[in-house]
């Protein structure tokens, strides 16, 4: 148990976690100054060459800058040019979505001092003809983020997040808030199926409660999960863990309850790397004085992932 100023340094402490990560932008954060193109061809002995440097048979998975500049391709087959090439680059999909929560707009007014807001594609596509197609996906690399050993960190932000909480001998409270932060790993055992870790940690917005004073809540989450992979849908279930507290600012007084209970989530997928989903926590156990005891947490849940 964490004494009443321990609790409120913790409180401070994720506020400003949160905020810095929040105010910070997302493309500069999650996107990274380079990533991976995959150039698939059905010319056959066929290359492409970047940017008169760099040659590739095809098809390959390729590592670019991003930048302002224009990218050039080559396409060569049998030490023959096809077709000479150039895409122009693009506003990410992270610049465009991922900025807008939750300080609209200060994470673009960040990303347009860098050219991480950039993209050419991740898909190019040489058809038979030599000519060059920027697909959202290609059949070959439409799943690869779901193939069988691979390895993601998560990171995510719980941003509107409600909870239900049973203080002991008190009526039921209902609580809202904006702010909360997730990190976990996840695993690909299937190509299809992986197991994610994952700890979330949110705050609740004050709630003045007539003739007692003013009340905040919080919880900690910890949650292993087994996921379905369909499409751009996540379905995911499991154990949770959860540390649900009460803050009561009037009565100087902090009650928290360990509980037992399940993770409940779906999440569709925007882009490789970009999700939005809800995650419900129902919570049937309390550890601290053992007990049956319902208490939730639902969060509309924004969440980046990075391959390693």
């Amino acid at each position: 148990m964490f004494s009443k100023n321990q609790n409120m340094r913790i409180k401070e402490f994720l506020i400003c976690v949160i905020v810095v990560f929040a105010t910070t932008s997302c493309a500069t954060i999650m996107s990274g100054s380079s990533y991976v193109m995959s150039i698939s061809s059905d010319l056959p002995n066929s290359e492409v060459v970047i940017n008169n440097a760099n040659r590739y048979s095809l098809p390959s998975d390729v590592t670019v800058i991003r930048s302002r500049e224009n990218l050039h391709l080559t396409i060569l087959q049998n030490d023959t040019v096809i077709n000479n090439t150039t895409l122009r680059p693009r506003l990410s999909n992270a610049f465009w979505v991922g900025n807008l929560f939750p300080f609209y707009p200060f994470g673009h007014l960040i990303d347009l001092t860098n050219d991480n807001r950039f993209t050419y594609g991740q898909f190019i596509h040489i058809d038979s003809q030599g000519n060059v197609q920027r697909r959202s996906n290609t059949p070959s690399n439409r799943f690869a983020e779901y193939r069988q050993g691979n390895f993601n960190l998560l990171f995510a932000l719980p941003y509107i997040n409600f909870f239900h909480l049973n203080p002991q001998n008190e009526i039921p409270r209902n609580f809202g808030g904006i702010v909360g932060f997730g990190i976990g790993l996840e695993y690909f055992y299937r190509n299809n199926r992986s197991f994610q870790f994952r700890g979330d940690a949110m705050i609740g917005a004050p709630l003045i409660i007539p003739f007692a004073g003013l009340e905040m809540s919080s919880a900690i989450n910890i949650n292993l999960t087994d996921n379905f992979h369909i499409n751009r849908f996540r379905l995911g279930y499991g154990l949770n863990f959860a540390r649900n507290s009460l803050h009561d600012e009037y009565w100087k007084r902090d009650e928290t309850n360990n509980m037992l209970g399940l993770a409940l989530s779906t999440h569709y997928r925007f882009t490789n790397r970009f999700y939005l989903g809800v995650i419900y926590r129902p919570s049937f156990f309390e550890l601290s004085r053992p007990r049956f005891l319902y208490e939730h947490t639902i969060s509309i849940d924004f969440k980046w992932k990075i391959p390693l």
